[in-house]
Formats: structure tokens, C-alpha cells, sequence
């Protein structure tokens, strides 16, 4: 196991359920990012039509796992709304890997970015819930 392999792993083991998310966003953001920029090299190598298959797919799959785990029970209208985002936005990733449109590639970055900063908002709302002082009221010793 190589030190960046310990380093991620450790990252995962200590991380909670919205860091894992955000983790998550940012894997589909580096490999949407890596499948753009090899169609934007020039797709006459093999190797970089394989790196934009890949990446793609490792995005899409990404996409399909986060729609797997919402929790649409507990999540209501705000889970139903994120599996129409994953759905559509792996359905989209289907035909930038086809017509290789990094506009496409684009508009999904920004998107999944969105909604990790949002994560993100909601992670750093928790973390201060949990800062507060606990409050005592007169009695209560």
C-alpha cells in the first residue's frame, strides 16, 4: 500500500456520513475534469479515448451510487430532487461520452460543485450546532 493509499484511506475511515458525500463529489469533479481535458487534447490517441471512457464512467457511477443511497423516506422532496439531478446528469454524461461535448462535461462540474458546497454548508451548520455551549437554565443543577 502506497503512502497516498494509507493517507485516503485513513481520510475515509475518520471521515463522518457528510464528508463522505462530499468525498464523493469531488471524485465525479476530478474525473469529469480528466474526461474534458482529454477530449480537449485530441482524441487520435487510443489511450486518451480510454482515460474519457473511463473517467466518464467512474463519474456515472459515482452519480448512480449517490442515488442509490438517498434516503427518500426521511429525505422527502429534497432526496426526490437530487435522484432526478443524478439520473439526469449521468443520462447527459452518457451523450458527452458519445459526441465527446465538453459543454456538457461543463455544466455537470458546475452543478455537482453547487451541490457540494451546499453539503458543505450543511456539514459546517452541523459542526456549529455541536460547538455551541450547552446551555443551563436556572434549576437545572
Amino acid at each position: 500500500m502506497t503512502y497516498v493509499d494509507s493517507y485516503l484511506q485513513s481520510k475515509v475511515m475518520g471521515a463522518d456520513g457528510v464528508e463522505l458525500i462530499t468525498m464523493l463529489y469531488d471524485r465525479a469533479i476530478v474525473s469529469l475534469n480528466i474526461a474534458k481535458d482529454s477530449i480537449m487534447k485530441g482524441l487520435d490517441d487510443p489511450e486518451l479515448v480510454k482515460k474519457k471512457a473511463v473517467e466518464l464512467s467512474r463519474a456515472t457511477d459515482i452519480l448512480y451510487y449517490l442515488n442509490d443511497i438517498l434516503d427518500k423516506q426521511r429525505g422527502g422532496q429534497i432526496a426526490e430532487n437530487l435522484s432526478l439531478i443524478y439520473t439526469t446528469l449521468a443520462g447527459e454524461l452518457v451523450k458527452a461520452n458519445l459526441f465527446n461535448d465538453t459543454e456538457i462535461i461543463s455544466k455537470s462540474i458546475e452543478i455537482l460543485n453547487n451541490i457540494k458546497s451546499a453539503w458543505e454548508d450543511v456539514r459546517n451548520q452541523l459542526k456549529e450546532k455541536q460547538n455551541e455551549p450547552k446551555r443551563t437554565f436556572a434549576g437545572a443543577v
